[in-house]
């Protein structure tokens, strides 16, 4: 089965259009890490104590008359 001249260029187009959607974010973030000097995949990720901390603080309440 062939296809008709117009619905060749129009996948044609749409899969280019896809394609530049698809990669443009990339290229985007790629750029901004080239430009500012970023590394972010070289940063060792540091542990933070996620546990509520269990020292109670002293808090006075004086009411001085």
């Amino acid at each position: 089965m062939q296809l008709a001249p117009e619905t060749k260029q129009r996948i044609i187009k749409n899969v280019i259009l896809s394609l530049f959607i698809y990669l443009l974010p990339l290229v985007l973030m790629f750029g901004s890490f080239y430009i500012t000097g970023q590394r972010p995949w070289e940063k060792k990720h540091v542990k933070t104590n996620t546990k509520p901390s269990t020292t109670k603080k002293n808090v006075s309440n004086d009411i001085n008359d």
